[in-house]
């Protein structure tokens, strides 16, 4: 069962603060990222794994996570 770790900061963007529409998930070592209600990216082993392509925020979210989650 994915656990919530937290919000995904704002570390690269220019913007102060995603506002909570991201999310950081959990399991087994495996990280997901959470944009608005659904899963859109994966980081297992310092590789991300996008599921496709969304809208303009989310792939800024997608960009962010992958900066935080690339070894």
């Amino acid at each position: 069962m994915k656990q919530v770790i937290g919000e995904l900061q704002a570390r690269y963007a220019t913007v102060n603060s995603f506002y909570g529409k991201a999310t950081i998930l959990e399991e087994n070592g495996v990280f997901y990222l959470q944009s608005y209600d659904t899963i859109v990216s994966e980081a297992k082993n310092g590789i991300v794994t996008h599921y496709g392509k969304w809208s303009n925020t989310t792939t800024r979210h997608q960009k962010e996570f992958e900066k935080q989650f690339t070894k």
